[in-house]
């Protein structure tokens, strides 16, 4: 774990005291009182403001869920919020998913077990990208960076093993990766392989993922958005690949072949027939078998999330699993994240909340117009084109008028496993994302990364808008 010293004023120190001057240090000064108090919970990697608000959001959203699940409060008039529910009701069940063991993954996992050369790997690779399996090629379809009205697709790498690319480099990056090879190796037996193949995937497995998070961008590279766009036509992306038949692929996957396709990583690409090769196929199976075991684990029994804990606890520092009802309310929000949102919002923020905070912004930005226009030394072109931008400037403030229709699609269970009900609901976000491919964009959504329920606020570069979810209006922040 990383530690910091606090650097603030006089004598630099990072012990909290109360009687320290503003003009000494003013960070201790400011945060005495709240360093002596804030302690870091066992399953968070730190604690500060927004931990403790969402601590605080959690608990009140939990307290509710419950009632729901359990039939002491009637549900609320919400679409797709009983579907909620009901993988709530079903992450909470231990017994059931204790006795059901292994045996969930059992189908998926023999999907890739028989993939026993790498033309089986070609000819089905159409059908693991609509399964959501995680694989070496990605693909998803977003608003076109340089014409925000229309959707593109695009291709980029998969995330690694380790968080990000530039830690392959630090000294420490072996001591995780034998981590998470001993836990991988741990996890496949459980599965029900045998030791000694579980102990080979998971080393093939870390020798595939260090080749690839060569070719990798760092998190500070993505975070340069005009490297990110790279237009290739379908048939100058289709020839970078001497081993897979792309244009058989994209015609599995849409009903119409797209021109063109934005590649985020040109180095990712112009390296992919080392890692996607004949002779590459056991270590590029072991690497979809180990992201496979390690995603499922969280939707199985005790043993399994226990067995796949020591790497996030090497990664984060935590000490401990988060309580059962803290994994369904997260599992719940990983797969109804806007339905829960809008609850949350209505629930504890509301219209009246929302006006308000609209008016005072638009306020906000009439006045940053007005001073640009009066502005002395910017040229007229420059404050043409500024205004301009604050003119199609697009606020999404509190929560979304309408949710994306993916909800209507997704069906929840209570007779199947919650790992069915997951993979279930990951394939239908997936046809649903290709399905947007040839629809203009609707900037009236927001999207399942950004609910109401999230505490987060930013402006997004490529779309020209604003995002102040209702969670991070209140104090502290407001």
């Amino acid at each position: 774990m990383n530690t910091f010293k606090i650097r603030g004023g006089l004598g630099d120190s990072a012990v909290a005291n109360t009687n320290v001057k503003l003009q000494d240090n003013l960070y201790l000064a400011t945060n005495s009182q709240w360093l002596e108090k804030a302690k870091i919970p066992a399953d968070r990697p730190l604690m500060d403001s927004f931990v403790e608000l969402d601590t605080k959001i959690r608990k009140q959203i939990l307290k509710n869920f419950d009632n729901f699940a359990f039939n002491k409060k009637k549900l609320p008039d919400l679409d797709n919020l009983d579907k909620a529910i009901t993988l709530y009701k079903l992450t909470l069940d231990f017994d059931k998913r204790n006795a059901d063991s292994a045996q969930p993954i059992k189908p998926d996992l023999q999907k890739l077990l028989s993939l026993s050369r790498f033309s089986d790997f070609n000819q089905n690779l159409a059908q693991l990208i609509k399964d959501a399996f995680s694989l070496p090629l990605y693909f998803y379809v977003d608003a076109d960076m340089r014409n925000t009205s229309q959707n593109s697709l695009y291709f980029a790498s998969p995330n690694s093993f380790l968080p990000d690319a530039s830690a392959y480099k630090d000294p420490s990056s072996e001591e995780l990766l034998n981590t998470f090879e001993k836990q991988s190796a741990k996890l496949l037996t459980l599965a029900g392989l045998s030791s000694e193949d579980s102990k080979q995937i998971a080393t093939n497995a870390v020798r595939f993922d260090k080749k690839l998070a060569k070719h990798k961008k760092s998190q500070e590279e993505i975070n340069d958005f005009a490297s990110m766009y790279n237009a290739y036509s379908t048939q100058q992306f289709a020839s970078s690949f001497e081993f897979l038949d792309i244009e058989q692929l994209l015609n599995s996957l849409f009903s119409k072949v797209p021109e063109k396709i934005i590649v985020i990583e040109p180095d990712y690409l112009k390296h992919i027939n080392e890692l996607v090769n004949p002779e590459n196929f056991e270590e590029l199976k072991s690497w979809i078998l180990v992201k496979f075991v390690n995603s499922s684990a969280d939707y199985l029994s005790e043993e399994f999330q226990k067995a796949a804990f020591p790497y996030k606890q090497a990664v984060e520092g935590v000490r401990e699993l988060p309580s059962t009802e803290k994994q369904a309310y997260r599992i719940a929000n990983r797969v109804f994240a806007e339905v829960i949102g809008i609850y949350y919002a209505q629930s504890y923020f509301g219209s009246t909340a929302k006006a308000n905070v609209e008016q005072m912004i638009n306020k906000m930005l009439e006045t940053y117009k007005q001073r640009l226009q009066d502005n002395s030394w910017l040229s007229e072109s420059t404050k043409n084109e500024a205004l301009k931008k604050l003119d199609h400037i697009t606020l999404k403030i509190g929560y979304p008028d309408k949710i994306s229709d993916v909800y209507n699609d997704i069906q929840v269970s209570a007779n199947k496993s919650l790992y069915e009900n997951i993979s279930a609901a990951n394939k239908t976000w997936v046809q649903y994302s290709f399905n947007e491919l040839y629809k203009p964009v609707d900037r009236t959504l927001w999207g399942p990364d950004v609910p109401a329920n999230l505490i987060n606020a930013f402006y997004d570069p490529t779309k020209n808008d604003i995002t102040f979810p209702a969670a991070i209006l209140q104090k502290p922040f407001l």
